[in-house]
């Protein structure tokens, strides 16, 4: 891992804020409305485990082994079961560092985006990023895909 990775991870895991998506697109916490796409840099992704109940996180791990309270373990939490697997991606949006917890729809379509990136030998990290929400009614499905940078 680079210097310059290690660096982005370290900052994405200590300001980060969570991003909120709905059917109707990203809520970011400084803007006073929902946008339905933004263009983004990725910071870093990682695999992640976020247990539900009643539609709210209790317990979440970012890196899919630790959990972030009581020092528990994944792989022998006996909710494991019924936790839901995750991807973590930190991006920066408009100078801020954002977190989103990507589930199963979405973790795909960003997989799929990652393998086409690989292909076109394209880094990840500091990629411009394009996210655009589908409404999936009850919940909004993440789509991805490459974004030219801003003119400076």
């Amino acid at each position: 891992m680079s210097h310059v990775s290690t660096l982005r991870d370290l900052l994405a895991r200590s300001f980060s804020r969570y991003l909120k998506v709905t059917p109707n697109g990203f809520q970011p916490s400084h803007a006073d409305r929902t946008l339905p796409a933004i263009s983004a840099t990725i910071l870093t992704f990682r695999p992640a485990r976020t247990l539900y109940q009643n539609r709210k996180p209790v317990c979440r791990s970012l890196d899919g082994v630790q959990a972030l309270i009581e020092s528990r373990t994944c792989g022998t939490c006996l909710l494991r079961k019924t936790c839901i697997p995750q991807i973590c991606l930190e991006i920066l949006y408009q100078g801020m560092p954002l977190r989103l917890m990507l589930a199963y729809t979405s973790a795909k379509n960003f997989m799929l985006f990652v393998s086409r990136q690989q292909q076109a030998g394209t880094p990840l990290e500091g990629s411009p990023v394009k996210l655009n929400v589908l409404d999936r009614g009850r919940w909004g499905e993440i789509c991805f895909a490459p974004d030219k940078p801003a003119m400076p």
